[in-house]
């Protein structure tokens, strides 16, 4: 039986907590503005939704990985760390797609705000199939990589408590590659919208409800993939901190980050729903 540590139980059980409350959040997010206010028909937050989805789902299996993960550990003979890697494959993935999307998001916010006539005249026309086709592309390559290229297999190595620590270093490092390509360009654009929304401000130009909303729920999610994401995968990368001994430490930062970023849109869309309401009382 794998010893485990007191940082593993209390990065598992932080994991745990803002995975159900992640979950419950989005599910919350996807009844209340997609399904009963049809939020999804306007532009601005259509491929925002589709992220609140893939958080959603994301979220859910993570729940059962960190809970699963717990019992293959104690009870190997009962549970095999094998199924429990496998749902956090899964997890995995569905958290490349979704940060591959955020990074388009932050693309598409910047060229509404810099360029909003030729933006909104173009992008109409577009339809948001090939966007998500190619995010959940991006999924299906985490497969092809694991186990064509860096030859995975089964058995998994014996005395792991995390996913990273069950991949071969190939995949590791594809993962490290994969996340500065989507964590910069969702930075660097991030930081060109926040620095064109303080121009904005400074000018007192009037900027439209939804697209102010959008933005700021854009914004919210670059400093989460920054703060909770991009650092701390340096610097366990470099061997600045040892993560070995405190389990799936950076699946459970990513996870905190996801329900920040919950509570924030939870908290914006209230203010969208209940200027909605006015309006149609009015």
């Amino acid at each position: 039986m794998v010893i485990l540590t007191a940082g593993y139980w209390i990065f598992t059980v932080i994991g745990i907590v803002s995975t159900f409350y992640t979950t419950l959040l989005c599910a919350y997010i996807i009844k209340k503005y997609t399904l009963k206010l049809k939020t999804w028909k306007k532009l601005e937050y259509q491929l925002i939704l589709f992220r609140v989805l893939f958080d959603a789902l994301n979220s859910f299996i993570s729940a059962i990985y960190f809970c699963f993960n717990i019992f293959a550990l104690l009870y190997p003979d009962t549970i095999p760390f094998n199924f429990s890697f496998l749902i956090a494959l899964l997890a995995s993935n569905f958290l490349e797609m979704r940060s591959y999307l955020a990074a388009i998001i932050a693309i598409e916010r910047v060229l509404a705000t810099t360029i909003p006539i030729h933006f909104y005249r173009y992008r109409k026309r577009i339809s948001n199939i090939p966007i998500i086709g190619f995010t959940i592309s991006t999924g299906i390559a985490s497969y092809v990589v694991l186990f064509g290229f860096c030859r995975m297999r089964f058995p998994l190595e014996i005395g792991c408590t995390s996913f990273n620590c069950a991949t071969p270093l190939c995949y590791q490092n594809y993962l490290v590659i994969s996340k500065l390509i989507y964590a910069s360009t969702n930075a660097v654009f991030s930081g060109i919208l926040c620095i064109k929304l303080l121009l904005l401000s400074l000018n007192r130009t009037i900027v439209a409800t939804d697209l102010r909303k959008a933005n700021l729920l854009s914004l919210t999610d670059g400093l989460s993939t920054l703060s909770f994401e991009l650092i701390p995968s340096l610097i366990f990368n470099y061997g600045i901190i040892d993560s070995r001994s405190l389990g799936p430490v950076m699946g459970v930062l990513r996870q905190f980050g996801r329900a920040v970023e919950a509570s924030v849109m939870v908290k914006l869309m209230k203010k969208t729903a209940v200027q909605q309401s006015s309006e149609s009382f009015n």
